[in-house]
């Protein structure tokens, strides 16, 4: 059958295509602003750049999961096993940061007959989740990625910032934007069996500054070698902890303000996390950064704010650590589907990582 008599050729060959973002070559972290004007780091208009757009990008890193690279990541599967990376929305108990916890309500709709439904409210900052590049705005200018002032937010009562969904018209930024993005080759620093090979001794719960040569250290006994692209993970032991903590430290820990192992906010850090140009980073800890920060910035500046690189915080990392134990590697394959909410802020990334 020819290629014209083949439907799902016709489909396919269009979308592997080489396209723009395939092997991109960025500019150095000194030179940055790409843009004479923007906040100094930004990658603002780059994307648009090299690909010619002419209208506002609104994926960053996102744009490296090419069908090129996803096509190449689907090699990653090999055995059909499958680890969900989606911790409990219920918890950590009690939310941390003062955040609302889920609320969940099953009823009847209609008492005569055997049918349930359920409601749930939630912060989007409840168990797994991604943020969004309308969470988290620079700190110095109130601006989120690509330049979207936080005034751009359609009402100035703080408390009450988004109408009803009804009448919603799409916004720049929304979460809405991931959907079928988020797709490509995964790679787990498991940075928490590192550290207990090596006797590094830190508590999760507690402020502990991950550095750039530590993660370069574990990638290295991990026999890691990045690429462009990718999507990280790195297990900090946090979830660990609060699987297997009294709850009375739980309870201590999570009323506070919140102490946390994550990455040390240093440009050394900074730099690193630009030279390997992830798609996403993710942990499964409260902020993939240290908390508190050490700096009067934080690295979700540089990643949400300037770069437009999504973070995914709390992700049940612990079945897929053992996973990569027992297989002996380190990367796979991960696809997730943040919830359709039109201009969104954060989600639950209702994410897989096949093997």
């Amino acid at each position: 059958m020819s290629c014209e008599e083949d439907p799902v050729s016709i489909i396919l060959t269009p979308m592997a295509a080489r396209t723009a973002f395939d092997d991109v070559e960025f500019p150095s972290f000194e030179s940055l602003p790409f843009r004479a004007g923007d906040p100094e780091g930004a990658i603002w208009g780059f994307y648009e750049k090299i690909s010619d757009a002419t209208e506002p990008d609104e994926l960053g890193s996102l744009n490296l999961l090419t069908p090129l690279r996803i096509l190449k990541a689907k090699e990653e599967i090999k055995l059909g096993k499958v680890c969900s990376l989606n911790w409990a929305v219920q918890k950590p108990n009690p939310t941390g940061y003062r955040r609302m916890g889920l609320s969940h309500r099953a009823f009847q709709p209609r008492p005569e007959r055997f049918v349930f439904d359920d409601e749930i409210h939630m912060n989007t900052q409840s168990g797994s989740q991604w943020d969004g590049f309308r969470h988290w705005a620079y700190y110095k200018t109130g601006q989120f990625y690509n330049g979207v002032s936080v005034n751009e937010f359609p009402s100035n009562d703080k408390t009450n910032l988004i109408p009803d969904s009804r009448t919603q018209t799409p916004l720049r930024n929304g979460i809405h934007k991931f959907q079928g993005k988020i797709v490509g080759r995964g790679v787990l620093l498991d940075f928490y069996a590192y550290a207990q090979a090596e006797g590094i001794a830190y508590q999760a719960n507690d402020q502990y500054l991950l550095t750039a040569a530590q993660l370069d250290a574990c990638a290295e006994a991990q026999g890691i070698t990045f690429k462009q692209g990718d999507i990280l993970f790195v297990r900090m032991g946090w979830v660990h902890w609060h699987e297997h903590a009294a709850p009375k430290e739980r309870w201590d820990t999570l009323i506070a303000d919140t102490r946390a192992i994550g990455l040390r906010q240093d440009l050394e850090e900074v730099k690193w996390l630009w030279d390997h140009h992830f798609a996403a980073v993710a942990c499964d800890a409260p902020a993939f950064e240290a908390r508190p920060t050490i700096q009067e910035w934080n690295l979700h500046d540089y990643l949400l704010a300037l770069w437009g690189t999504p973070i995914g915080e709390f992700f049940d990392l612990e079945e897929l650590a053992e996973t990569c134990k027992y297989t002996g590697r380190y990367t796979f394959f991960v696809t997730s589907s943040p919830l359709n909410v039109l201009n969104g802020i954060a989600s639950p990334p209702n994410i897989m990582a096949i093997f």
